[in-house]
């Protein structure tokens, strides 16, 4: 009977020290990033990072129509690179703020980049390298290029932050928890990590 007793004692201490070791191996505090505060600042701007990406997705655009073969695999490639960089700065963005703030911080993310896109495409059509189809655009069609690239950069960015968002969630409620992970880490005192960053007085 004792000795059925203390093997009982024995597994119960035994997995305890498991359930512990698991967790410190993977605590999340110890996976958190150095980065530079200037980087981590334009991260967490919906503003400004967005208004980067629009730049930088415009001149893009108009490079690959208006230089190389326009064959369709040139094109479909240059339109993967390009939706892989618009959705990679979006989850740049969104993954340093709770998942709850997703909602309304994806269509943001996605009119300021428009903003920033639109922009561009005034100078460009300023200067005659704007492409619109088969021809260069006009300021006449400014306006319905901005809506067309509205609707769907909120369609790309809200459909990715909705998949990305579940996939978290999913994995935090169910592949985590069974690990013994800590899903919810407690407040540090230089901060969350970087997944959980966030700042009250920022949007």
């Amino acid at each position: 009977m004792g000795a059925i007793h203390s093997r009982a004692i024995l597994e119960r201490v035994t997995k305890s020290r498991s359930v512990e070791k698991r967790r410190r191996l993977f605590k999340s505090s110890e996976w958190d990033l150095e980065e530079p505060a200037a980087f981590a600042r334009i991260a967490r701007s919906p503003v400004e990072l967005a208004l980067i990406t629009g730049v930088v997705i415009r001149l893009f655009r108009a490079v690959v129509l208006t230089h190389g073969n326009a064959t369709s695999g040139y094109l479909f490639a240059s339109f993967v690179l390009g939706t892989l960089f618009l959705l990679g700065m979006a989850t740049l963005h969104l993954g340093r703020f709770p998942v709850r703030e997703w909602p309304w911080r994806a269509p943001l993310f996605a009119v300021f980049e428009t903003a920033g896109e639109m922009l561009v495409s005034l100078v460009l059509i300023s200067l005659h390298r704007e492409p619109w189809g088969t021809a260069r655009a006009e300021f006449m069609d400014w306006q319905p290029m901005a809506m067309g690239v509205l609707f769907w950069r909120l369609i790309a960015i809200c459909v990715w932050a909705l998949l990305l968002g579940t996939t978290v969630q999913f994995v935090r409620g169910r592949v985590l928890k069974d690990t013994g992970r800590d899903v919810e880490p407690q407040s540090l005192p230089d901060g969350q990590p970087f997944i959980e960053r966030r700042k009250r007085d920022e949007l």
